[in-house]
């Protein structure tokens, strides 16, 4: 390979219209997927067209560069890693270019998602069958080029079953699709498809006899369906599962399939695994759509993480299995079920079964099944279950032996493990426990999958049912296929001469592959970083490696609340799981520490918003927000904070002493020219309306005030919003708190913290939080609760605080601070409420997902007789305290908030309701419409 020089890639920069990086940061975050590999990439692209892609693919080959298709990152084999060229479809080539819901078909680019068309589609009667559990974020491409599955796949196939056409790059920059192909005579088609068709014909009886006899099954590749009944060729099943390693897909089109109307569910628990695989011989011929299995290892844990699963899963039980049914008559589908269950018990395999008819039953108990996996990830142990064995497939017929192999080489090796996924295709997700940075379990993982490889072998089965064979499974390829896995060679061969593309999967044979290139290893090392400023009880390295790769936070619909830049951008550096990423490199050495200074690296932290809502939703529950703050606070202890970063940290005391200049400078700024000059001085967007500050504040508002005394006594902690900027939410809540009986005490206080330290700024909010604590004392002791309004702020006192300061006290404002819906909904009967005729649309912020109870608001507004509640429920308001008031974050603030603002904007309600005030500020600038806090309406409503 010729020398690589940063010239080189300027040569392929300035030829293509996409973007190109050879900076160690975006290298670094292209150099894992959802396995547990790492490779470090020469180059990562982001092409916008296909021109793009051949420019890329003639590059690499005159460089001698390999070439690497990635959408999510999401697979869990290691095919989106090499040393090459990364192609990353994400964020440009994402669209849905066309949706024909008459032919029910439709054309996207590989980096388009299925949680995307699922609601492209949503009310139009169709469905995508396959439904793999990543598919809310997994790519099409990426898809396809696994030839993924999921829960309903024994029923509906798999993603090739359903691709009618594409369009691809070959490794020599030719552009092709499978239509034109299949419109052309064998014999005139272009040599290499000419050579491939006369391989087909000479290994004809290779092909037709060297599979395992399994419909699972998507290791080497799939030669079987090469020419079609009309006698011409179609591609379509032989690039799908193909890994990228024959062609670079640009353009896929899918068939859709008429959406049933009616399903049903039974839930069966069993007493050992050998009779659910008895049962599930039992149910197939009756055509379920899925049959899931989960075993007593993940149902303990599910239980042991949350009360109400605890209540759903009975004890003394295997197993539990999932069947589900469905069709376009309610009678039939019910029928099924009813019958099902006959079976069972008829053969005596089950004694516990529920039929889950309703919707809200059927919900509840697929929760279980969606909340168990996650919690896997959460477990607190230096043993992670691992993705390594969790792809085999056998004939259902042979489910009882493989059980019993299963087990018993398990224990054989002494591995911890857990069990589940989609028995009725014979296909186990078995997730041994491991700790990679210990040498004996990594010569587990040679020893694990060789035994599995033999045991699967033994039964017919494969090694890859779904995932696809990756860096993980390769090697088992040529044992698995024996003389058709020269076939294979050949088709390589054909179409990729030069081994230009993802090189190291399929036809790659090196035994101890999966042991190499692991993102942890026996030389891995890492280290806290040197004078952490902020508290970190497990250590800052622990939380950075928590991260494993699964890339739920570059969902783009509203299924999560996160990532909000990710939703926009698209880009890798945006995810979420960058920031774990590039933390994870500096505590490894991976990075030279001190790049927690360069810009490179601060790009990454700055992209996060700390919204926070990546450590609610994150399946392993990565605190992502606290990481981002340590870097920031880093950076800022070094080199000091950017003034125009300070200047949101200042409310409180501009409130406290410049309110009448707020005022005076009013009237000047209404004039955008004003505000320029405003943004010229303090980075403040002059597309924002000036604030000013109220003439008397809350506090003022409340001096001589005497609550009513009460056996309930509470700490009002207002916010330096409700304090200064808008003193009606303030003299709102202590309304109603007191109509409700309570005793509200006002106390000096100070700014949360969360504006300082959302920017670095720690040693600033450790003051304030000081200066609180110091002025309520006692008072703490003596309250029933501390009742915030703002959102923002409640959450910095619940969980910031402790990030800055870890004492006994701390941990008291925390288990005393409660949101001042959910107080006033315990006592919703001490409040007597006019008829109120008002039309709202709420929107629930980040930060109040980050608290508990986080629907107190909507309940206690639709618990008001007259009230019209509609909940916009949709994405973050783009806002994210100070960070949208700032120029350079305009744009992107305003795209965020867009969907929701858009939500508004459409509603019939004349009037939107958020609970916290930078939310409110972005609602008032996009949508013209007046804002409220709950607690103002509430107020407007009670019997004077």
């Amino acid at each position: 390979m010729p020398q690589l020089t940063k010239n080189i890639f300027e040569e392929l920069s300035e030829n293509i219209k996409g973007d190109v990086y050879t900076d160690t940061v975006r290298r670094y975050l292209h150099s894992t997927d959802g396995s547990y590999f790492r490779v470090e990439p020469a180059c990562v692209v982001y092409p916008q067209h296909v021109d793009d892609i051949v420019t890329a693919v003639k590059f690499a080959s005159r460089y001698g560069l390999s070439v690497h298709s990635r959408g999510a990152g999401s697979g869990l084999c290691g095919s989106a890693v090499g040393n090459g060229i990364i192609l990353d479809f994400a964020k440009y080539m994402n669209n849905l270019i066309e949706l024909d819901t008459d032919a029910k078909t439709f054309t996207c680019q590989p980096g388009y998602r299925l949680g995307e068309l699922e609601v492209a589609i949503k009310g139009k009667g169709l469905f995508f069958p396959p439904d793999p559990s990543s598919g809310e974020y997994a790519t099409f491409g990426g898809m396809y080029g696994t030839n993924a599955s999921g829960a309903h796949s024994v029923k509906y196939g798999n993603v090739a079953d359903y691709v009618e056409d594409a369009e691809f790059v070959t490794t020599e920059g030719k552009v092709y699709t499978f239509s034109e192909i299949l419109k052309t005579d064998l014999d005139k088609l272009d040599e290499p498809f000419k050579r491939l068709v006369k391989l087909y014909y000479d290994n004809n009886e290779k092909i037709e006899n060297g599979y395992p006899d399994i419909r699972f099954n998507v290791s080497g590749y799939n030669l079987k369906s090469l020419i079609n009944d009309n006698g011409r060729l179609f591609l379509g099943r032989l690039l799908g599962g193909s890994e990228g390693t024959l062609a670079v897909v640009t353009k896929l089109k899918f068939r859709l399939l008429e959406k049933p109307t009616h399903d049903s569910l039974v839930v069966a628990y069993f007493d050992n695994i050998i009779n659910s695989a008895k049962a599930v011989q039992a149910i197939l011929p009756l055509n379920p759509a899925g049959i899931e299995i989960m075993d007593k290892s993940l149902l303990g844990l599910a239980k042991d993480s949350d009360d109400k699963l605890r209540e759903a899963i009975p004890d003394g039980y295997d197993n539990v299995c999932m069947i589900e049914f469905d069709g376009y008559s309610e009678e039939e589908t019910l029928r099924l079920a009813e019958e099902a269950k006959t079976i069972l018990a008829d053969k005596k395999l089950s004694s516990e079964m529920h039929l889950a008819a309703s919707a809200d039953e059927k919900a509840k108990f697929w929760a279980i099944r969606k909340a168990a996996v996650p919690i896997l990830y959460k477990l607190k142990s230096r043993k992670k279950i691992l993705a390594l064995i969790e792809d085999a497939a056998v004939p259902t017929d042979k489910l009882v032996d493989y059980f019993e192999g299963l087990y018993a080489l398990l224990s054989e090796h002494g591995a911890d493990f857990v069990i589940y996924g989609h028995i009725a295709k014979g296909l186990l997700h078995t997730r041994p426990m491991l700790y990679l940075k210990d040498p004996h379990d990594i010569e587990l993982l040679k020893k694990l999958d060789d035994a599995l490889f033999t045991l699967v072998n033994s039964l017919g089965g494969t090694v890859s049912g779904e995932h696809g064979d990756g860096r993980l499974r390769s090697c088992y390829i040529k044992k698995q296929y024996g003389d058709l896995y020269d076939v294979f060679l050949d088709v390589k061969s054909i179409l990729d001469p030069e081994r230009r593309l993802n090189p190291e999967i399929k036809t790659h044979h090196d035994e101890y592959q999966m042991t190499k290139y692991l993102r942890f290893g026996k030389d891995y090392r890492s280290r806290d970083m040197n004078d952490k400023l902020l508290v970190w009880q497990e250590g800052f390295a622990t939380e950075a490696e928590k991260c494993h790769g699964c890339s739920k936070c570059t969902t783009v619909t509203t299924a999560t609340r996160m990532c909000p830049v990710y939703k926009v951008t698209r880009d890798e550096l945006s995810a979420p799981k960058a920031k774990a990423n590039i933390l994870r490199a500096l505590i490894s050495g991976a990075v030279d520490e001190k790049a927690i200074y360069e810009k490179s690296l601060q790009e990454v932290i700055s992209h996060c918003v700390a919204c926070g809502s990546c450590h609610i939703e994150c399946p392993s529950n990565v605190n992502i927000p606290k990481l981002s703050m340590e870097a920031k606070s880093q950076y800022v202890k070094r080199f000091g904070a950017k003034f125009s970063d300070k200047i949101p940290t200042q409310l409180e005391t501009m409130g406290r002493k410049l309110r009448k200049v707020t005022w005076a400078m009013e009237p000047f700024m209404r004039f955008k020219a004003s505000r320029k000059l405003m943004e010229m001085a303090s980075g403040i967007s002059a597309e924002r309306e000036f604030m000013p500050l109220e003439r008397e504040s809350f506090f003022e508002l409340m001096k001589g005030h005497k609550s009513p005394e009460s056996d309930t006594k509470v700490l009002f902690f207002s916010g330096c919003y409700a304090g200064y900027v808008r003193p009606s939410i303030g003299t709102s809540a202590v309304e109603v708190l007191e109509a409700a009986g309570i005793e509200v005490i006002v106390p000096e206080q100070h700014c949360c913290g969360l504006p300082h330290l959302s920017k670095g700024m720690r040693d600033g909010a450790l003051k304030k939080i000081e200066q609180n604590l110091d002025e309520w004392g006692k008072m703490i002791d003596e309250v029933d609760h501390i009742v915030v309004t703002c959102t923002s702020c409640g959450l910095s006192l619940y969980n910031e605080w402790s990030y800055v300061k870890n004492d006994e006290i701390v941990q008291k404002v925390k288990d005393k601070l409660i949101h001042i819906s959910s107080l006033l909904n315990g006592r919703r009967d001490k409040l007597n409420f006019e008829t109120c005729d008002k039309k709202l649309a709420y929107h629930k912020s980040c930060h109040f997902k980050g608290m508990k109870d986080n629907d107190s608001s909507i309940n206690l507004l639709k618990s008001i007789e007259g009230v019209e509640l509609e909940d916009l429920a949709s994405n973050c308001c783009g806002m994210a305290g100070s960070w949208g008031m700032k120029a350079d974050n305009y744009d992107l603030s305003t795209k965020i908030g867009n969907p929701m603002t858009s939500k508004l904007n459409s509603s019939e309600a004349p009037t939107g309701v958020t609970d916290c005030p930078t939310c409110t500020i972005q609602m008032e600038h996009m949508s013209k419409k007046p804002i409220k806090h709950p607690i103002e309406v509430v107020a407007e409503c009670l019997k004077k």
